[in-house]
């Protein structure tokens, strides 16, 4: 039985942690690569407090994420995320990434939350794209 939409979704969300994630500067996209963590339906990272991600989202917000793809092949499944990004002060998911990733403990990092505002799954079965809701 193939999974549904939802599940692989779930799945890409919850295995995969890098990804690559696109702000704004100035008109100009700007990407780099991000370790994410999926927890009650938002994505997680941490910035250096005086980053350009840091920098960007907070003069424009909006960010896409491509996450789930691994290099197996052209038709691998991955997720495409646009969504509002924001520094967040959410004490318990901070120190569970800094546990996690304890190299981020000796720095001034800031939590970062993105919350989806639309998802699609990509290459599923060779197919362009869909649109997917999780909730």
């Amino acid at each position: 039985m193939s999974k549904s939409n939802k599940e692989i979704a779930l799945q890409i969300l919850n295995e995969n942690s890098i990804g690559v994630m696109a702000t704004n500067n100035n008109g100009v996209p700007n990407s780099r690569y991000m370790t994410f963590d999926y927890v009650e339906s938002k994505l997680y990272t941490v910035a250096l407090e005086d980053s350009d991600v840091v920098r960007e989202i907070t003069e424009y917000g909006g960010t896409h994420i491509l996450l789930g793809y691994e290099g197996e092949g052209m038709l691998e499944t991955f997720l495409e995320i646009e969504g509002n990004a924001a520094t967040t002060l959410n004490d318990a998911v901070k120190q569970m990434l800094l546990d996690k990733y304890p190299k981020h403990a000796d720095g001034n990092f800031v939590l970062i939350q993105v919350t989806p505002t639309r998802m699609r799954i990509m290459n599923k079965d060779g197919k362009n794209q869909e649109e997917i809701q999780l909730y």
